[in-house]
């Protein structure tokens, strides 16, 4: 009887502990970015199902380097819900949101790479990232607005696009300054000539 008693107590404890375990597995990459530097980063990924937290033990390996998440997430009610994986910094750009893990910056390539979640639980071959800095490339490899949304449900929109007095359109309107300058010093000298 004792014998019995015992298989059963092991077997519900294994049941017990099967069950308790949570979920990792259906995590799914939806949306990256990057600016032209790569100091300014994000990766987002989505699930629809619940009890999915146990993302503690994995990883996300990019071409050049690999993250390690550490910490499971607060809660087994992820249904909808997307984790946020971003450079330090990112929570206080303008339109930036608090990511839930912090990446290194030019953590991934953006020339094309692929990112894998889990060993191969989920991968994706990207191309080109934009790196405009206003512009991300979505799973299904068009590119729109950034958008990055946390586990919190906050969702962002940063712009670090470049001016458009970028580089020569600088110079034309600084060498446009000097002639209107040089033309009102002739004036100016000419009248008190």
């Amino acid at each position: 009887m004792r014998n019995r008693l015992a298989v059963l107590a092991t077997v519900f404890g294994l049941f017990v502990a099967a069950t308790a375990q949570a979920g990792h597995h259906l995590w799914v990459f939806t949306e990256m970015y990057s600016n032209a530097s790569g100091s300014v980063q994000f990766v987002e990924m989505f699930t629809a199902a619940n009890s999915e937290q146990g993302v503690g033990p994995f990883t996300i390996t990019s071409t050049t380097h690999t993250f390690n998440f550490v910490t499971n997430l607060p809660t087994a009610t992820t249904a909808n819900t997307w984790i946020l994986c971003a450079t330090s910094g990112f929570g206080s750009l303008p339109g930036g949101v608090t990511p839930d893990y912090i990446i290194p910056g030019t953590f991934f390539p953006t020339g094309g790479g692929t990112l894998n979640y889990a060993s191969g639980v989920q991968t994706w071959a990207y191309g080109v990232v934009p790196t405009d800095g206003y512009h991300s490339l979505l799973r299904n490899g068009s590119t729109a607005v950034n958008s990055p949304q946390n586990f919190a449900g906050q969702i962002g929109q940063i712009d670090l696009a470049v001016p458009a007095f970028g580089g020569w359109g600088l110079a034309l309107l600084i060498g446009a300054m000097l002639l209107v300058a040089s033309g009102l010093l002739r004036r100016r000298q000419a009248a008190t000539a």
